[in-house]
């Protein structure tokens, strides 16, 4: 996972292609089980990468998209959300969200 730097963030939401963001907070015990699961997804794929954002440190961000808790998986394009998961009931369900969100991006 790439983590999110407050100096980077403006590039990133100009950036050409979709992001994938891992929204999480560092105390959370459910977020870092879905950290887990998301390491297995990279791992699985190597052309699957993950950028990881600390809440704590988007405010703004958080509020401005209505995000909910965490942790959240979200895809990110032209620096709006297009779609988000709050649930990681497995890794099987979580590749099945990204190649439905791949398969959107390439309509």
């Amino acid at each position: 996972m790439i983590d999110i730097k407050k100096e980077q963030w403006k590039s990133l939401l100009h950036h050409e292609e979709s992001l994938v963001i891992f929204v999480h907070t560092p105390f959370c015990a459910t977020c870092q089980l879905a950290e887990r699961m998301l390491a297995i997804l990279e791992e699985s794929d190597q052309a699957q990468f993950f950028y990881r954002m600390n809440a704590s440190f988007f405010p703004e961000f958080m509020k401005e998209n209505k995000i909910q808790s965490v942790p959240a998986l979200l895809l990110v394009k032209d620096g709006l959300v297009v779609d988000q998961l709050y649930a990681f009931e497995s890794v099987t369900k979580l590749h099945a969200v990204l190649e439905g969100w791949k398969q959107k991006q390439s309509i």
